[in-house]
């Protein structure tokens, strides 16, 4: 669903980019992303190619759309998907597999595609406008040139929307990564992951990762925002993140999208079997009068940097815990695969409002952050509010008492409203 109001997709190589072990210092945040004629682009995505550092963006602006820099965020080349079946609306996300499934010669067709060898498979997931409010899947292993794309790769019956998407890449052929869709559904509003296990050619039915959990289940009921889903690069585990009220409040505040309620309390579910069975738990119940849903909560997984050992699991989340028009950046962790969670530390050293938190996760403690910031306690348009958005950083992010260094990510306003 869009932002209000006309965002230009600013960015630099240093945004979110963390190789294990390295930490960044934000700076020049200045390109622009989007067709300078393209003035509704909202809700960007990135993901980074850690083997070569090719930067993949995407947005939406009257369905998804899709850039590449080769040169670390100085310049960026426009791959659009192409062809009948590209038709979409929107909610995108886009993610990087393995290698693509061809050794020889420049480019090979394969199965009727453009294959690039050495080179990496990227995906990008959306809601098909072929098949409304269903999802679909695209790759390129050609580096953006071509896409195959299918319409109807994830399909539930009650419709879907907040599809997210990761991939546990394989380090041999594309063709066997495991891909993972996250979405809700527009009936009772059950948080479903569905799962290819050959780079998204075919996925198996959707697995509601909460229907053995009855505590989940009665707090989710009819109301819940997927807030992201990440795989643990060294063990294959799966992760998921929601918020929700509670059984009372959404029945009685408002079922099946509408979001009248408070979203106080934080889900998290984990997969060992990929995907297949899944164990859930709480990360954080505020009181009745928070609300997470300033959004999303969002999820990483850092990398232990040992094969078969599991990372630390991150949440961040906007809330208004220091009153009820304070809404700041909140941050914790679990080392144990979410079964418990630290205490939520405050990660804005500033005040105002502080809406759109995001996070990537490098090596064990580090976590970059970034969101959307205004001065103003109740940023509206006839104040002109402001907006910025902000950069942080933590490395020590598995202790009770993190720290954070924060600094401006833009240089300019970026937004002024509500």
């Amino acid at each position: 669903m869009p932002i209000p109001g006309r965002i230009a997709l600013l960015f630099s190589a240093l945004t979110l980019f963390i190789l294990a072990g390295t930490a960044v210092a934000a700076t020049n945040f200045s390109t622009q992303v989007s067709p300078a004629t393209q003035t509704n682009a909202t809700e960007p995505y990135i993901a980074i190619d850690q083997s070569d550092g090719t930067v993949w963006v995407a947005w939406q602006a009257g369905g998804s759309h899709a850039a590449r820099s080769d040169d670390g965020g100085r310049t960026f080349v426009q791959t659009p998907e192409a062809g009948v079946f590209g038709r979409d609306i929107g909610d995108v996300d886009i993610a990087v597999g393995g290698p693509t499934p061809c050794t020889t010669g420049d480019v090979e067709l394969i199965a009727g595609t453009v294959c690039l060898p050495g080179t990496h498979r990227v995906y990008l997931s959306s809601i098909s406008e072929v098949a409304p409010l269903q999802i679909k899947l695209a790759y390129t292993d050609d580096r953006g040139a071509n896409w195959t794309i299918n319409p109807t790769a994830v399909a539930n019956p009650s419709l879907v929307d907040r599809p997210w998407l990761a991939v546990y890449a394989s380090k041999t052929s594309a063709n066997h990564d495991q891909v993972y869709i996250a979405y809700h559904d527009f009936s009772v509003s059950q948080v479903w992951v569905a799962t290819s296990n050959n780079g998204g050619a075919v996925f198996g039915l959707s697995v509601d990762v909460f229907a053995t959990d009855p505590r989940a289940q009665t707090s989710t009921f009819c109301n819940s925002i997927p807030s992201g889903v990440e795989v643990d690069r060294e063990t294959g585990e799966v992760y998921v993140l929601w918020i929700t009220s509670g059984l009372v409040e959404n029945t009685t505040g408002g079922c099946n999208i509408t979001q009248n309620e408070n979203f106080h309390d934080v889900w998290m579910a984990h997969s060992a079997s990929g995907g297949l069975l899944w164990d859930d738990h709480e990360v954080f119940n505020g009181p009745s009068t928070s609300n997470t849903d300033d959004i999303f909560a969002t999820l990483a997984v850092d990398d232990s940097g040992i094969p078969g050992v599991g990372g630390n699991v991150y949440a961040t989340f906007p809330d208004n815990l220091r009153g009820a028009q304070i809404f700041d950046t909140w941050f914790t962790h679990s080392s144990d695969k979410g079964a418990t969670w630290a205490a939520p530390a405050l990660a804005n050293s500033d005040k105002g409002t502080h809406f759109f938190p995001w996070i990537a996760a490098g090596s064990s403690g580090r976590v970059d952050f970034i969101w959307l910031n205004s001065p103003d306690y109740t940023p509206t348009d006839a104040e002109q509010s402001p907006w910025y958005v902000t950069f942080a950083q933590t490395t020590n992010g598995t202790s009770a008492t993190p720290k954070f260094n924060q600094t401006a990510a833009s240089s300019n306003v970026m937004h002024v409203g509500g």
